[in-house]
């Protein structure tokens, strides 16, 4: 029989982990980014190793025979029923460029479902918490606000700030001609899915390929909120752990009846 995860105890080490790891991000503008590339051609700092080992150093307390996925480390013996997956920093170039639309991400995985994650983002202090056993919430400074899904009058389209393609353009005009007044805003890393929770916007939708690290947070946070992220057949994704960390792309939505239209006016 699995073990049940305390989801409550959890999100308090969380909160610990993202709260003292601002430290890292202290003098920032005096900071030399020395970047490397990847294999992808995305940039790698010094800054992204030191934050990877801390937080798995920090994970390994509450539990110490959990598989593990890091952006920055790879894969750790695959043969847990959970998985963390890590993400140091989501969005380092534009942790680089001086912007502060960075995140910290990091998602419990359960037989290849997300069921727990935590996003924060250090420049505002903000942590979006939330899982198959805890409500979602954001945290700003010392206030905690329930995130509740109140179905939007105006359904608003968030998308990164470096993609975009005919496909993403179609999908925008088909959803926007449904909902005057309605907007596309432009966000950096996986504060796309916070904004959703937010309740500022009800679709992030990607064409591309991505990394799981990228989006398992933001999933199983928005799980909690009552929305989703389904792949471009708008079937489940599934964190295959044994396999090349890509996604094909995906529609995020904030809600059932999001998704309806989606099925029903989009696709």
């Amino acid at each position: 029989m699995s073990d049940r995860i305390n989801q409550s105890q959890l999100s308090k080490l969380l909160i610990e982990v993202f709260q003292s790891s601002k430290k890292f991000f202290e003098n920032l503008e005096s900071f030399n980014f020395k970047t490397t590339y990847k294999p992808d051609n995305s940039p790698l700092t010094i800054l992204d190793k030191k934050i990877d080992f801390y937080i798995k150093e920090e994970l390994n307390k509450f539990r110490n025979d959990f598989s593990v996925i890091s952006e920055e480390s790879g894969q750790k013996k695959l043969d847990s029923e959970y998985v963390w997956i890590i993400d140091s920093i989501d969005g380092t170039k534009e942790l680089i460029s001086g912007s502060d639309e960075f995140t910290i991400n990091i998602a419990l995985i359960q037989n290849k479902l997300p069921i727990f994650g935590g996003i924060y983002q250090p420049l505002k202090d903000t942590i979006f918490l939330g899982g198959s056993d805890l409500s979602p919430v954001k945290i700003k400074g010392t206030k905690t606000l329930a995130l509740k899904n109140q179905e939007n009058e105006l359904c608003n389209i968030v998308i990164s700030k470096s993609h975009s393609s005919d496909r993403e353009r179609e999908f925008y005009r088909k959803v926007l001609s449904n909902f005057g007044r309605s907007k596309i805003l432009k966000m950096g890393s996986s504060l796309k899915f916070c904004s959703i929770c937010d309740g500022k916007a009800d679709f992030y939708p990607r064409f591309g390929n991505i990394n799981s690290w990228d989006i398992a947070a933001g999933h199983a946070i928005l799980k909690a909120f009552g929305g989703n992220i389904l792949d471009l057949d708008l079937n489940e994704i599934s964190y295959e752990l044994n396999k090349n960390q890509l996604i094909k792309g995906f529609y995020a939505f904030s809600s059932q009846n999001r998704l309806n239209f989606l099925r029903e006016k989009v696709l």
